[in-house]
This record gives structure tokens, sequence and C-alpha cells, in this order.
């Protein structure tokens, strides 16, 4: 691997007329907005998708195969540009690099400098990695475009299909749709807006050096646990959201008693909602919201069938287009506020980073999410071994899990930037205890 470049763009000193031309700037989309004020060393923003292949990467292939494919992604060839109000998106005429992978992933990058390309791609192996810039984009987005690079690689390899089916690929055009800011399209200022959460328990454990990122990756066969997910009339989610607020629960009950009543608040997670499933529209951009199960300790504690059973009438009720509409129109609202379009950038960051740390991850124990099923066409499947997503790095909620399954295997990726793994042991011995058997690896 030494032959892969270390930086991350390519930027020509001088353009000539024509690249001027090609230059073209983009608003941010609603979500983009807050990530771009707030993200630093500690909140890098960055979460990451991975796929490992049978054979080795050819790295001089996978950098002939990036420079091809950028073109189908207009939206991604961009670089974060400061306006006097907001920052905003650029064509990015250089040409992003491979770089080598390392062992802590999502460290900061320099994302308001000229020229950097909101994501990365990284090789190690027999791995393909891409980190992401969540203003850029969210997990649908970041797996179109990782789809599109390994069926690109393998295009290169010599591996060849007549059917493409909903892979992206070079030569064909982006749909006007890809370029949208859907949370404006389907914002309706006639909704009220959903009830404020209280600040809800965190984990408290010091924090790592900035820049360690653990990581640990529990491999299940998918058959197994949706087998159990039926026998217990709950989704897939539904089900490994409830494991995951029990190990929650199981944190706070093994606290000192006075750090109990210290740190008593509700124990509520995170779960990303695709809204593509309720809104029609093709967009690249970020289009996802969240709803937020959990339980309070000060009610006593809770067992896991009561757990379940919370979690799944949630599910039930709140994951619909009506509530939905309701983050939707209150985050829209906001941006659109004439106090808030005429306030200079400066001052918006600085409100942006206290609007965040309240109204952000501080009301959330956690975060669990489910990307769903990857799905290639025949020929490039049979050359991928599995995918991977891991969440950005959370100083507040300290581990997160995002989920995703390829094949017969449902691959639970875990992130945490503290160093005992509690989160995960407790995840983890809980599903064995349920029946499910787990291989475990870290990084």
């Amino acid at each position: 691997m030494n032959n892969i470049k270390t930086k991350s763009i390519e930027h020509p000193a001088a353009l000539t007329q024509e690249e001027k031309n090609k230059i073209r700037s983009y608003r941010m989309d609603n979500a983009a907005v807050l990530f771009s004020f707030v993200c630093n060393e500690r909140i890098t923003c960055l979460f990451r998708m991975a796929a490992t292949l049978k054979e080795p990467i050819n790295v001089n292939v996978l950098q002939r195969a990036l420079d091809r494919i950028i073109g189908r992604f207009p939206y991604y060839r961009v670089n974060q540009r400061p306006g006097f109000f907001w920052f905003y998106w650029e064509t990015n005429l250089g040409k992003p690099k491979v770089m080598a992978d390392s062992k802590y992933t999502s460290q900061e990058m320099p994302m308001r400098k000229k020229g950097i390309f909101p994501f990365r791609v990284r090789a190690f192996q027999n791995r393909i990695a891409v980190e992401f810039y969540h203003a850029l984009t969210d997990g649908t987005g970041a797996i179109t475009f990782l789809k599109a690079l390994v069926a690109e690689y393998l295009t290169q390899k010599g591996i060849k299909t007549d059917d493409w089916g909903e892979v992206y690929h070079f030569g064909q055009q982006p749909h006007d749709e890809e370029y949208e800011d859907a949370f404006k399209r389907f914002y309706n200022p006639m909704y009220p807006k959903p009830k404020l959460l209280e600040v809800a328990f965190q984990i408290p454990h010091k924090l790592e050096k900035t820049g360690i990122f653990h990581m640990t990756t529990g491999i299940i066969d998918i058959k197994e646990i949706l087998a159990k997910s039926k026998e217990l009339n709950v989704t897939l989610t539904e089900f490994l959201s409830a494991v995951y607020i029990d190990s929650l629960q199981k944190i706070f009950y093994d606290l000192p008693e006075k750090m109990q009543k210290k740190l008593a608040k509700p124990i509520r997670i995170m779960i990303p909602v695709n809204l593509r499933r309720f809104f029609p529209t093709k967009t690249m951009r970020n289009f996802s919201l969240f709803v937020t199960p959990g339980i309070d300790p000060r009610l006593g504690h809770f067992s896991f069938d009561e757990i379940l059973e919370t979690v799944h009438h949630y599910m039930r009720v709140e994951v619909n287009d009506r509530y939905i509409s309701q983050q939707i129109s209150r985050n829209v609202r906001g941006e659109l506020h004439p106090l808030m379009r005429g306030t200079p950038l400066f001052i918006k960051r600085v409100g942006g980073i206290v609007l965040y740390s309240r109204m952000g991850e501080k009301l959330y124990s956690g975060t669990i999410t489910n990307l769903g099923r990857v799905v290639l066409p025949e020929a490039f499947s049979n050359e991928v071994e599995s995918f991977e997503f891991l969440p950005a790095p959370s100083p507040s909620n300290k581990a997160s899990c995002a989920m995703v399954s390829f094949k017969d295997k449902l691959y639970l990726n875990f992130g945490r930037v503290i160093a005992d793994p509690i989160v995960e042991r407790n995840f983890f011995r809980k599903l064995k205890k349920l029946g499910i058997s787990v291989k475990i690896e870290t990084n």
C-alpha cells in the first residue's frame, strides 16, 4: 500500500475560462446547514461506509474508477465555501485522491479549506472505504455512491454485467431531483412544532484523546436474528433498539446510587428514518430525520419485554408522515425565519453550536441506525465479501451503532470515543442471552 497518495485533492493553480464556466454554486440542504456550523475536531460529522472485496485492492485501478465515477455525482464534487449569511457548496474542479486507511477513522477534515472535498476515499488490503461529511449527504446517498464506486472499480478490473439494476454508473445523466433540498420541497408551514424533549441520560465515562475512535463489529446470521424478531412480533430495528436501550439501562443501574440520583434522566435513543420512504424524491442530499423511543429510569427498572413493547408501539405511532412532517416544518421554519436569514454567518455559527448542544445529541443517550440490505448485481456481488456502516463520533453519546446487511449476514458496527466498550459488551451479551450467536471484530 506504499503507493497510496496521502493528499486528498489535486486542485489546479489557475483555471481556464472553460473550467470557470463549469463552476456552479449550490445551497446547502436544511440538515446540512446545522452540520456546517458545528463540525470540529471532536464533532467531526464524518460517518463511514466500506466494502470488503474478496481480492486485494489495486489502488491505481481504484483511482481510475474514482476519476470516472465522480462525474456521475456532480453534487458531491464540491467544496464548502463561506458566504456572508450561509455556507454553500461550490463545484470543485480538483480530483479526489485515494488515501491510505488509518487505525482510527472519521478524524477531522479541514472542511472549510478551499479545494477540500467533503468525503475521503480510503483503501487498505481488500477494503474500499469512504468517509462522508454529513452536510453532504445521508446514509442513502453515501451507500449509493459507494456502490457506484465499487461497481466501477470491478468494471475496470474486467468484471462485466448487462444489468446494473439501481446502481449508478459512468455516463449516466443525473436526474434533476438528485440535486434538490427535499426538506424545503415538502415543508408545510401549517404544521405545529413537535414537543421539545428533555435532556437525556449520558454515559458518564471520560472521553478518549481527540482522534481516537474505537470500532467494534458484531456479525450475525441474518436469518437467525430475523427469526428471533418474528418470534417476538417486532421488526429487526425495533428488536435491536430495545436491546440497545436495555444495554444503556444496565449502565445506569450499575452506577453507584449517588450517581444514579445525579444522572437520572430519560434513556432515549435516536433512530434515523429515511424520508424517501414517505415522500417521493430522488434526492442524493440529506433527507432523513429521526424518532426517539426510550424509557425513564425514574419510573423504576424496565424488563426487556417492557422495553420491547414500548419501542414497538412508539415506532408504530411515530414513524408516520404526519409526525415526521412536524420535524421538517420546525427545522425549515427556523432556517427561513427573517431574523435567522439576516444574521451574518459568524454569528450563526456561534448560535448553531449552542442550538446543537441543547437540541442535538444531548437529547439522546445513543444512536442506532439501520441502513437496510445492500444489493448489487450478481456479477459484482460475487466479488464482495461484506459492507460496513460506521456512525460519526459523538462526544455526547460516547458510543453509537449502525447496521447494514449483505447477503446472509447482518453487520452491527459500534463506534465509541471512550476506552471501555461498555455499551457493546452489554449489547452483545444481551443478544447471546436471547440465543443469538455473534462473531466480534474490532479495530
